[in-house]
């Protein structure tokens, strides 16, 4: 099956699916999302990451948040824990280390011309590359791949001292909710303060009803600020890939 993460929320996200269907009328498409925040790579690499371990082995991860679409950006395709990921080199795969692999857009283009996909555009490369290579890929041919040993990452912030700690957020989602690159693993703690606002370190949503803030563990075991029915992010007004101090109390 292939899988698809874009930040279009229009449709542009339906339009990606047809060179896949022209190539591979028998493809299986699932939408994991098109609602990544408008040009959010870091909201993408941490999606990405999260999501594709929860789809079989040998499945395509489509990933498109691209703002330097049509530009010298290369478009690559990497292997992964038995899974494959195609998309820009732009950071939006900085989690994965995998053997990684550039397209050769001419050779692309000599197989699709027997699909009638004969347009590379210069603003939409989820349709006219990644998508008809996703297809390509499912169906065995990877001759138009070339090795690439340049992949880009982006900067993470994880400085952990004795009370305190520089953090980078990962992502926040729509509920509101925080999610920090701390792990429980990372340190053991019970309350963290953020601008003087001290909030606990809890199990379960519903035991913060009577805070205005609450941290947890999340699904993704990254530690999570959280409101109880609410949105923490109105108080904090954060985005991915922005860096937050904290000070820490630690479990003794």
């Amino acid at each position: 099956m292939i899988t698809l993460i874009t930040d279009f929320n229009d449709y542009y996200a339906g339009l990606i699916k047809g060179p896949i269907y022209k190539i591979n009328p028998k493809s299986i498409i699932i939408d994991i999302t098109h609602n990544i925040r408008r040009h959010s790579i870091y909201e993408a690499a941490f999606v990405i990451f999260n999501s594709y371990s929860h789809f079989p082995k040998g499945t395509i991860h489509i990933v498109v948040v691209d703002p330097g679409v049509g530009s010298q950006r290369v478009p690559i395709v990497i292997k992964y824990d038995d899974h494959t990921f195609v998309g820009p080199d732009n950071g939006v795969f900085s989690f994965l280390e995998g053997d990684t692999f550039k397209i050769d857009l001419e050779k692309l283009h000599h197989k699709l011309s027997k699909y009638g996909l004969t347009n590379i555009s210069t603003t939409f490369h989820g349709r006219d590359i990644f998508a008809p290579t996703a297809a390509l890929l499912e169906l065995g041919e990877m001759n138009f791949l070339e090795k690439f040993h340049k992949k880009s990452t982006l900067t993470y912030q994880k400085q952990i001292n004795n009370d305190s700690a520089v953090l980078s957020v990962l992502y926040i989602d729509s509920f509101g909710n925080i999610i920090l690159n701390l792990k429980k693993e990372d340190i053991k703690i019970k309350e963290i303060e953020i601008s003087d606002l001290k909030i606990p370190v809890l199990t379960h949503y519903k035991e913060g009803k009577n805070f205005d803030l609450i941290a947890l563990y999340s699904s993704s075991g990254h530690l999570e600020i959280s409101k109880y029915l609410g949105n923490a992010n109105a108080h904090l007004n954060l985005k991915s890939g922005d860096v937050l101090q904290i000070r820490i109390q630690r479990v003794i």
